[in-house]
């Protein structure tokens, strides 16, 4: 499988919620599209994705069984596993919730980790590789 990528180089997130729904087989009931996010099942979900090399998802909520699967639906369409996950935290200012994030890092796995351990904005970082 393989992300549907836009002739200007971007996996828009129209394009990536099409290809959840034909190459992973999730349910086109529970997406809706918004101009820079789709809900799944209701919840915003954000990414930001180059291909071949590095994709980040973010989405509102508490870990559960519907985030998992979306999860696992984008691992199977751009064809290899999240290294790490952990919840997103905005600044103090920022009337945002905490996120809980997941990225995969087909190029420097290791060096993203260290990165992302250092970053104020990073909690409960967890490596899954």
């Amino acid at each position: 499988m393989v992300e549907t990528i836009q002739g200007n180089g971007l996996w828009h997130v129209t394009l990536a919620g099409r290809d959840l729904i034909e190459q992973a087989g999730l349910n086109q009931e529970d997406f809706e599209q918004d101009f820079g996010f789709f809900k799944y099942k209701g919840r915003p979900v954000i990414i930001s994705h180059i291909f071949n090399q590095h994709l980040v998802v973010s989405i509102e909520g508490k870990e559960d069984e519907n985030m998992r699967t979306l999860m696992e639906g984008f691992s199977k369409v751009i064809g290899y596993q999240p290294f790490c996950k952990y919840t997103l935290m905005l600044s103090n200012r920022s009337k945002a919730p905490p996120l809980p994030t997941y990225e995969w890092d087909k190029v420097d796995p290791n060096s993203r980790y260290e990165e992302l351990s250092k970053k104020e904005t990073t909690s409960d970082l967890t490596r899954l590789l």
